[in-house]
């Protein structure tokens, strides 16, 4: 099981999908002060324009609370980001005929995919450490001593969301065929859940309250609002999780 698991990291860096995901995100964690930081500059610049139009532009007030907004404005791309990176991570072994290698050796069905897991849930942690890092770090620079208020529930559950969305990519991936197919259950699943939310009962429940970080730090929401959706997320990925062993258990190679 070591051995393989040294092969995926190693697979992982030599297709360069390990450093295109850190330079990602990192670019991605400096965005975020980046921008609230230049948008000032960028308004003064187009204020004579905007003011001929008829429109006042005021002062803008630049703080960390404007980049941890963007912080969360850009997680969407981040996980869409993450999603097509990983998504390939069992199918196209299925395509080049190299698990049956693998099995034919030894290891268990079991042990291949808790390395996957490994890799999957391991890839996006570590690249979000470094997404929120560099966020955290440049705010921490800029705004040091501004106090946000539970900054890190709030990020702990974008992590959450971003392991839901992964677990849903090993779920699709025990049963389909291409990369293909996975992208199109996760995306279906992704849109029922979309229209879902907009039922008041279950939109607390739902994975899009994971999203919404910023209204938790900006003290519109209390951490007891996010206790149903992460709760639900948790079952959710877990039992998604255990389906994917049992069923990659039982696949045809």
């Amino acid at each position: 099981m070591k051995a393989f698991l040294r092969k995926e990291w190693l697979e992982m860096t030599r297709t360069g999908r390990l450093l295109i995901i850190g330079i990602l995100f990192f670019l991605f964690g400096v965005m975020n002060p980046a921008i609230a930081k230049l948008t000032p500059a960028l308004l003064e610049m187009m204020k004579d324009a905007v003011e001929q139009s008829g429109i006042t532009v005021g002062e803008v007030k630049v703080d960390a609370m404007a980049s941890w907004t963007q912080f969360y404005k850009n997680a969407s791309i981040v996980l869409i980001v993450i999603v097509l990176m990983l998504a390939g991570v069992l199918v196209n072994e299925y395509q080049k005929g190299t698990l049956v290698q693998v099995v034919t050796k030894g290891l268990s069905r079991r042990k291949i995919m808790l390395v996957k897991m490994i890799t999957v849930y391991g890839t996006w942690t570590a690249a979000y450490l470094v997404y929120f890092g560099v966020t955290f770090g440049y705010n921490a620079y800029f705004w040091g001593d501004e106090k946000v208020e539970h900054m890190f529930p709030g990020v702990f559950s974008l992590w959450l969301r971003g392991m839901l969305l992964l677990a849903l990519v090993l779920f699709f991936s025990a049963f389909a065929s291409n990369m293909g197919q996975v992208l199109m259950g996760v995306g279906l699943v992704t849109v029922v859940l979309f229209f879902l939310n907009y039922i008041p009962k279950l939109s607390k429940y739902l994975p899009f309250r994971l999203m919404d970080g910023i209204e938790l730090m900006g003290g519109r929401l209390e951490i007891k609002d996010f206790i149903p959706a992460i709760v639900a997320a948790c079952i959710s990925t877990v039992l998604c999780s255990i389906i994917s062993l049992v069923a990659f258990d039982k696949r045809n190679l």
